[in-house]
């Protein structure tokens, strides 16, 4: 009897306890009433890499298979907001980085985390963000499946792409037009090391956007390097669910006397018809050049991607091939890399 006793007291002190600490919870709610919002993306998919080497020095070629992998590219993050004076908004944002295989890549705050202000005057963020430029990069010019070559697969490296230590301005919509501003620090160990960039976007009858991006460095990413980028581009809907995106840019860096460019460009089509969606892309890094001086280090990439949109959820499947040339060491080397994906997204 005393130990169902004591077995009942237990289980009453354990039940008052978690009663206690979910009104403190809820108290603690009710105190805070600004807007939050969870939201995130969840995003898995099978991929198969066949690789093809070829040292353009030697010409001896290498031939292997990596198999395949799970690609966890699933993240969270929270959005609060409350209204401070009139027409005065304080806003904050925290977003994980992808889950990745084993989480290490998911740092909470690895995405876009910032705190602004904002109101019909438009929006000042500070924080960690794309750059202006690099957001017209990623969309819509990279999808799908051209960032390996597009976005991150140029040998001149003139741009950042999501920087901390940033303010960023987001103008209202003036009509059909908008413009970004940013600046930040571009590595804070290094003194003098920062960058500039801005975007504008003009809508022309509802059918063509019109996109342009710069961006700047000086000390870029730490190093003696000062650098100048920009992009043009358009995306247009077309008739009978077809669409077309294209872009083109182009950049440079100057260290030690030396001047390095390299232009690139992406082209993108898409056709829908109800919840079914084709797209098929083609990107390339034109050939870099030091000083006048041509490098044979052109690449591309084409890939094609099927999908299919029902309730929120995104299957698809794409295939893509690329041809990849750099540096490995001293030597030029040709990558071809045919890829199959088979993933799935849903944003919530």
């Amino acid at each position: 009897m005393m130990t169902m006793f004591k077995k009942t007291l237990l289980g009453a002190v354990i039940a008052a306890a978690s009663v206690a600490g979910s009104a403190n919870a809820y108290e603690i709610g009710q105190n805070n009433d600004f807007g939050v919002e969870v939201y995130g993306v969840a995003a898995i998919s099978w991929v198969h890499y066949d690789i093809d080497k070829k040292n353009e020095t030697t010409g001896v070629k290498t031939d292997g298979t990596t198999g395949y992998d799970y690609e966890n590219e699933s993240r969270i993050g929270f959005r609060a907001g409350k209204e401070m004076f009139d027409n005065l908004e304080v806003f904050m944002q925290v977003e994980s980085g992808y889950v990745g295989e084993d989480g290490k890549g998911s740092t909470f705050g690895g995405r876009d985390t910032f705190v602004g202000l904002g109101g019909d005057w438009g929006k000042v963020r500070f924080g960690r963000m794309l750059t202006p430029m690099y957001e017209l990069i990623d969309w819509p010019y990279a999808n799908p499946g051209l960032g390996a070559s597009w976005d991150w697969g140029g040998d001149v490296k003139f741009n950042y792409d999501r920087k901390g230590d940033m303010a960023r301005y987001d103008s209202p919509a003036f009509g059909d037009f908008s413009f970004s501003l940013a600046t930040g620090r571009g590595d804070t160990a290094t003194d003098g090391s920062n960058f500039h960039g801005a975007s504008a976007h003009y809508r022309l009858a509802d059918v063509v956007t019109f996109h342009a991006g710069l961006e700047t460095g000086e000390k870029y990413a730490g190093s003696d390097a000062d650098t100048f980028g920009y992009l043009v581009g358009f995306e247009a809907s077309l008739p009978a669910g077809f669409g077309i995106s294209g872009a083109w840019k182009s950049g440079e860096s100057e260290e030690g006397g030396k001047t390095a460019s390299q232009d690139s460009y992406s082209l993108i089509g898409q056709y829908w018809n109800g919840p079914w969606g084709v797209k098929l892309g083609y990107t390339a890094n034109l050939e870099s050049d030091i000083d006048g001086a041509k490098q044979d280090d052109a690449d591309s990439i084409v890939s094609g991607q099927v999908m299919y949109v029902h309730n929120g959820f995104v299957p698809y499947v794409r295939i893509a091939n690329r041809d990849i040339r750099g540096l490995d060491g001293t030597d030029m080397v040709q990558s071809d890399i045919f890829v199959v994906r088979v993933g799935i997204e849903y944003g919530f």
